[in-house]
């Protein structure tokens, strides 16, 4: 689904990324982590055409996005949900999703997007009950069940999220890792990027440690999770 082979990307002289490699396959969830300033939103954004790499490849679906536009890029499939629950303030719920399909204008018509609608309140009915308020009046977990449904409304093949738990109530964070969980049952292809190891790598199939814009450490979830320098470094458990 997605192949990054020696991915580096250079902010002047910042070298955020350093010959990253790493796949995504259909269907996985692949967890990647890292302390802050690792260089994983760089990862995401290079990926989606908002950050153009210095070197290397990415391929999605056996196709060359280095260069890409973002929006070139969603219309291929991929969705982001970027960190800090960036919503439309000033908008109603109902147009922060409608929002999610405006690269699709004049080809969704009003029919399928009831029905798109349908199935995020299913997922999330307590957006329903709010469909009408702007979305500046939502509660940080209601924000980001808005965010993640606006990127999922348009069918993306491939899902990147950063930070998804940032700043929620514990309760939340695991409705919103359910949800993630669940779309990848559904077949949809997730990068997760997330601070909250233990939680990323519990749902995850594989994951990869970034480092200092490099991949320290890279497997099976499971063995990750068990992993003593692991444990130590990035777990917090000493």
């Amino acid at each position: 689904m997605l192949s990054i082979k020696g991915l580096h990307v250079r902010y002047g002289a910042i070298h955020a990324l350093k010959g990253i490699d790493l796949e995504v396959g259909e269907g996985e969830i692949v967890a990647v982590i890292g302390s802050n300033g690792a260089g994983k939103t760089t990862l995401l954004q290079s990926v989606l055409g908002l950050v153009k790499p210095g070197g290397g490849t990415v391929t999605f679906e056996g196709k060359d996005i280095i260069g890409l536009s973002a929006s070139r890029t969603s219309n291929l499939g991929v969705s982001l949900v970027p960190e800090g629950r960036e919503v439309f303030g000033t908008l109603s719920v109902l147009e922060n999703l409608r929002m999610g399909l405006k690269q699709k204008i004049g080809s969704v018509s009003r029919a399928q997007f009831d029905k798109e609608l349908e199935l995020v309140f299913e997922r999330f009915p307590r957006l329903h009950e709010r469909r009408h308020q702007l979305a500046f009046t939502l509660s940080g977990g209601e924000q980001q069940m808005l965010v993640l449904s606006r990127a999922m409304i348009s069918k993306p093949k491939l899902l990147l999220l950063d930070e998804p738990s940032l700043g929620l109530a514990p309760i939340i964070v695991n409705e919103i890792f359910a949800t993630i969980s669940e779309l990848s049952r559904e077949g949809v292809s997730i990068l997760l990027v997330e601070q909250m190891a233990h939680k990323a790598l519990s749902i995850a199939g594989r994951g990869y440690v970034i480092d200092n814009g490099t991949v320290a450490m890279h497997g099976p979830a499971a063995a990750l999770l068990g992993d003593e320098r692991m444990i130590k470094v990035y777990l917090g458990v000493h």
